[in-house]
């Protein structure tokens, strides 16, 4: 056959050669069929959105592990939909109208999905497509058909008029080498997905693409320019080919360059941690072999999620080894369970709550349930017996009096396992999250109680800017580059190694190479962050003198915008060193 090229938008760089997989585009039509009374349709209707609710939180924690928070908030986004009163109100008048559950949930969410359409704006026809994806789902439950993804038996590149959130992640990542679409732009969420994963991607294909392209055919895919190849020659496979072969090589010495440590040329350096939690032994291996000097963030609310009741001591212990073992003796940060109103578990029955991410959340709930708190202390302390470097981090603190009971109780489970005789580790490091603005502010009070500060800049920014980093329009407004959260991590900053300790960050700004100068300029001390994100932040570090780095911070302050920070960032000479 003779080679034909299509031209679509550049969303996620890389190449990729392989067959194409056409996903079937199933969409679900509710039957009109009302055997049962607007009751007991609506009760129908309430089941399917609890069921929805429980199989969309498993989505976010997978994406949570996989891609990090701020990608992870997609799924967010998701769970909101599920309780939209608008959507809900719609639904409830035609079910009270005679309508079934099925119809009635499809007509509202379709019709609300069309008028987001309507707005001509990427952002609003992103939130369509994730509204549609929210709706299949819901109705594929009450209809009683697979919400499974139907997927590839082979590596391949996966073709489809769109791709939901949803499907984006539940595609096998080891038979998933690239994704091509007619629908999307590089705003969408498939496109913020398959960047998160390092999958090369091309959306917005003519319509014609698909007429063209069948399961089975030989296809190439290049993110980086936007093109797609159906049957390509061996001329171009031979010239793409050697393309992903000096990627490999630049890759490999990049894997190098990530072992060797962020120090700058006049001595100082910054320690590298990774952000992990979920899949144990896999996830350890790759960020040391990515160049991880250690965990900054071990989000250990992976064992309490999607099960009916809480994880005991015995079984924490073994889900923690695994990367106290592939450490070896490396710093770990054991962040305290961070769960609440907006990560419902049904063993605590957590009430409903109109804001949760202003409600019981963090340490608030460790400390209104002390049993669930001691029994993760007593964990860690055991976990880390024949270790050392163990640390424990309480997450959203907000005042002085969370950091001296979340201590008593931290007391209370070294005292338990004394009178056990069980071993434990000696010498544990305590430290808070920093991700509510009162605990900046406060810095100077709460250090003289811990041992570290670790910014968490993704709540840090969302507190601080009052902006739901979820929020089709003002979730941009969240932005760790604004220069009110900076005054914030300078602020922190300053207060902690007044009192003689160090300060780290594990938010998403940690891994951005763009700002690593800056944070350095700041005095940060530690920086943790997605393994893949760690050669890139090493290098960048390793260009800059600490002295140049902190008068970049200090034109940096003066700013206002965010954009002026990242434009102020752009014109830097690639590196300053003398």
């Amino acid at each position: 056959m003779t080679e034909k090229l299509f031209h679509g938008n550049p969303t996620s760089k890389g190449i990729a050669i392989a067959p194409a997989f056409v996903l079937a585009q199933v969409v679900d039509i509710a039957e009109t069929n009302v055997t049962a009374s607007p009751a007991e349709e609506k009760e129908r209707l309430q089941q399917a959105l609890a069921t929805a609710h429980t199989e969309i939180h498993q989505l976010h924690e997978k994406a949570l592990q996989r891609l990090g928070k701020e990608k992870a908030a997609i799924f967010e986004a998701h769970e909101m939909f599920l309780s939209d009163p608008t959507l809900l109100q719609q639904v409830d008048t035609a079910i009270e109208q005679g309508e079934s559950a099925p119809k009635a949930w499809q007509a509202a969410f379709e019709q609300q999905a069309a008028l987001l359409e309507t707005l001509n704006d990427p952002i609003f026809s992103a939130r369509a497509v994730d509204l549609r994806d929210v709706g299949q789902r819901v109705l594929r439950i009450l209809t009683r058909r697979s919400t499974d993804v139907n997927e590839p038996d082979q590596p391949s590149i996966i073709v489809a008029e769109n791709l939901t959130p949803s499907q984006t992640i539940l595609l096998p990542k080891e038979l998933t080498l690239g994704f091509c679409t007619v629908q999307g732009n590089q705003t969408s969420h498939v496109a913020i997905l398959a960047r998160g994963l390092g999958i090369p991607a091309v959306v917005g294909m003519p319509a014609a693409f698909l007429d063209a392209v069948h399961t089975g055919d030989a296809m190439l895919l290049d993110g980086k320019a936007g093109l797609v190849y159906l049957d390509p020659s061996a001329e171009t496979l031979a010239r793409y080919r050697a393309a992903m072969e000096r990627d490999r090589v630049e890759q490999e010495a990049s894997r190098r360059a990530g072992q060797q440590p962020a120090q700058t040329p006049d001595g100082r350096t910054i320690e590298i941690g990774a952000n992990l939690g979920g899949n144990g032994r896999v996830e350890a291996e790759q960020a040391v072999q990515l160049g991880a000097e250690g965990v900054g963030l071990l989000r250990t609310e992976f064992l309490y999620m999607q099960r009916d009741t809480p994880p005991d001591e015995a079984e924490q212990v073994e889900a923690y080894r695994p990367y106290l073992e592939v450490m070896a003796g490396r710093p770990i940060i054991f962040r305290t369970v961070d769960i609440g109103g907006d990560k419902p578990l049904p063993y605590l029955r957590l009430p409903a709550e109109a804001n949760p991410f202003l409600g019981k959340r963090g340490i608030r709930l460790s400390l209104a349930n002390p049993d669930l708190f001691v029994t993760q202390l007593k964990a860690i302390l055991r976990a880390g017996a024949n270790s050392t470097g163990i640390k424990i981090m309480f997450p959203m603190v907000a005042a002085l009096d969370e950091v001296r009971a979340a201590k008593k109780y931290l007391a209370e489970a070294r005292q338990a396992l004394e009178k056990q005789g069980l071993p434990y580790a000696q010498d544990v490091e305590v430290g808070i999250m920093v991700e509510i603005p009162a605990a900046a502010v406060l810095a100077d009070v709460l250090a003289p109680e811990i041992d570290f500060f670790s910014i968490g800049t993704n709540d840090l920014s969302q507190y601080t800017m009052a902006a739901d980093r979820t929020h089709p329009e003002i979730g941009k407004m969240a932005d760790a580059m604004h220069p009110a959260v900076l005054r914030l991590i300078q602020q922190v900053v300053i207060a902690a190694h007044a009192a003689g300790i160090w300060v780290g960050i594990c938010g998403e700004l940690a891994g951005d190479a763009l700002a690593a100068p800056l944070l350095l300029g700041l005095g940060v001390d530690e920086l943790s962050m997605a393994p893949p994100s760690i050669p890139a932040v090493k290098a960048q570090i390793r260009q800059w003198r600490y002295e140049d780095a902190q008068k970049i911070s200090t034109e940096v302050l003066k700013l206002s915008e965010p954009e002026e920070v990242r434009r102020y960032l752009r014109s830097l000479p690639q590196s300053k060193q003398g």
